[in-house]
């Protein structure tokens, strides 16, 4: 269920287009980087996804919360360096955040996008690492929030505005 409050919905947008200007790059320097990982660039760009993941959540915005979810897996795999980007995986990294522009620019629609390709395919790379790493696996969630912390950026007196006249 998309929210009511079409002001804070078009604040939650333009803050996501924030978050995607830079993904793209950002993305083709990471997997420049190979094993030679760059943290504080994975970092950027998994802080973006994991805002943009919140922020949908908190929205009802199902669909774009789902392939932020993915794609911070997958980021969160780099960073830990149980996965070392390559073309195929900065492939289905950029076609992911291609979609997430999309149903952010149609945010009313987002949750009608059929986006089972993008989250089966990284599924498919969450799932590529050996055995021995999969006993590993919690470790992986430790540096990430707690699902029920979403980060959104929003003036607090404008919130209280909004609670006290009901809006």
């Amino acid at each position: 269920m998309i929210i009511e409050d079409e002001e804070t919905l078009q604040m939650y947008v333009e803050e996501s287009r924030e978050h995607l200007a830079d993904i793209e790059n950002d993305i083709l320097a990471i997997e420049e980087c190979g094993d030679n990982i760059d943290e504080e660039l994975v970092n950027k760009v998994f802080r973006a996804a994991h805002s943009i993941k919140g922020g949908a959540g908190f929205m009802g915005l199902n669909n774009i919360k789902e392939l932020s979810h993915k794609m911070e897996n997958v980021l969160g795999m780099i960073r830990d360096g149980k996965l070392t980007p390559n073309a195929e995986i900065t492939n289905i990294l950029l076609e992911a955040s291609d979609v997430l522009r999309e149903m952010i620019n149609d945010v009313h629609n987002s949750n009608d996008i059929n986006i089972s390709q993008y989250v089966d395919a990284l599924n498919t790379i969450s799932e590529s690492i050996s055995p021995s790493e999969v006993s590993e696996k919690p470790k992986e969630k430790e540096p990430v929030p707690s699902e029920s912390k979403y980060t959104f950026d929003v003036e607090i007196e404008e919130v209280n505005k909004k609670l006290q006249k009901g809006n």
